[in-house]
């Protein structure tokens, strides 16, 4: 039985296969370039995380949805999409936050305030899932269902609580300055639930898409 007639938990797993390369290569490419490329940035937000990612779920609609070129270009520019507007939805938050935590203390230095990058994060988690959702329920219609939404937005909201790795203090044990945490447990909980949902159960088996 080839990769088109893959069951849902066998969907799952190459997904989530995929995603941790996907996950390895976007930790390295939001501080450098991956080899011959540049530091692709929009807004200081690194494209190439957004890009690898993408390939994954474009991957996915070819084997199990649709082999029309539109939809797997949709995905991928979507995915990069709701990756730009997660990190923009961040870094505003966390550039909103600072500034009324520095009005509230009237120009005098406040002691260091933990899990902002949390909620900085949630905040992003949240725009970017719904944003691919969104734009998975418009090329398959199994994402145009309530479950399946709120099977890929809320870990996906969640697990932005993972941003606050990225902080640096030797003081508190969770801060360890990677983001490596994060995108291994997005995207392969993402990747991992949408293989499992991109086909009705009663489908599994179903011929390859057209």
């Amino acid at each position: 039985m080839g990769l088109s007639n893959a069951s849902a938990a066998n969907r799952a797993i190459i997904l989530a296969t995929l995603a941790i390369v996907s996950a390895i290569l976007s930790n390295f490419a939001w501080h450098n370039g991956i080899l011959w490329t540049s530091r692709l940035v929009i807004w200081d937000v690194p494209l190439l995380p957004g890009l690898f990612f993408g390939t994954v779920l474009a991957l996915a609609i070819w084997l199990w949805v649709s082999r029309r070129i539109f939809a797997i270009a949709a995905i991928l520019f979507s995915t990069v999409l709701a990756w730009l507007a997660a990190g923009i939805t961040a870094e505003y938050a966390l550039t909103s936050i600072l500034k009324m935590l520095d009005e509230i203390a009237g120009g005098k230095a406040l002691p260091p305030i933990i899990f902002v990058l949390a909620v900085c994060g949630v905040l992003g988690g949240l725009v970017g899932s719904t944003t691919l959702t969104f734009a998975l329920s418009l090329v398959c219609k199994e994402f145009g269902a309530f479950e399946n939404w709120a099977r890929i937005v809320m870990p996906g909201t969640a697990l932005g609580v993972l941003l606050e790795l990225l902080a640096k203090d030797d003081k508190f044990p969770v801060h360890i300055g990677s983001t490596l945490p994060l995108f291994l447990a997005w995207q392969v909980t993402v990747a991992a639930i949408i293989g499992y949902c991109i086909v009705p159960r009663t489908g599994d088996c179903k011929s390859a898409p057209q």
